[in-house]
């Protein structure tokens, strides 16, 4: 047995991001707590001490993402100068893409999820994805503060998180060319 993550603190964590890169290379199909272990150099029995099974592994794997993205947008928002503004929103929708850019593996993982959930209407629920749900709660706030009408609001959220959302698809694909960095560019092609 291989000792350097058998015995290290973050065993869980290092299950979930494992478990990632299988699904993401190998498909849904193939994750098992097994083959997690196997991956990490720790016993099969290790993961059962986290997870029950491979249903429960794959909630978690989800929950994981979904907390690190939803503390980089609240991250980015807090950290703006002038919170409640539109640069607040901006930096969002910056933060957003520069995730997904450093963990492309995420994106492909979490949009493939079949439990997750987006309700794009202007209310929302709690049990909504949480980094979608913040952003929306966040920008009603800034827009609203703006003097824009509610339906303005409604649909320029939607706009955003589009535009947002499938920039990151492309930056986290593989095999895209491209004569530039994303972070030297993302305020240009944001700003239009």
């Amino acid at each position: 047995m291989d000792s350097k993550t058998y015995h290290h603190k973050n065993l869980k964590n290092e299950l979930i991001k494992t478990g990632i890169q299988i699904v993401n290379e190998q498909g849904v199909n193939s994750l098992s707590l097994r083959k997690v272990a196997q991956a990490c150099g720790v016993s099969h029995a290790a993961p059962y001490s986290h997870f029950k099974n491979k249903d429960e592994l794959l909630i978690e794997m989800q929950k994981y993402v979904t907390e690190q993205l939803y503390e980089c947008l609240k991250n980015a928002y807090e950290n703006t100068e002038l919170s409640d503004s539109p640069e607040a929103i901006f930096n969002i929708g910056k933060a957003y893409i520069s995730f997904f850019i450093e963990y492309p593996e995420y994106y492909s993982f979490l949009f493939t999820q079949p439990c997750l959930n987006i309700d794009l209407s202007a209310s929302g629920e709690e049990t909504d994805f949480e980094p979608y749900r913040y952003y929306k709660e966040k920008a009603y706030l800034v827009y609203q503060n703006e003097g824009m009408s509610a339906e303005r609001i409604k649909y320029g959220v939607i706009a955003m998180w589009a535009k947002v959302h499938g920039i990151a698809s492309i930056a986290s694909m593989k095999g895209i060319k491209k004569d530039f960095e994303w972070e030297d560019v993302l305020d240009k092609i944001l700003i239009e």
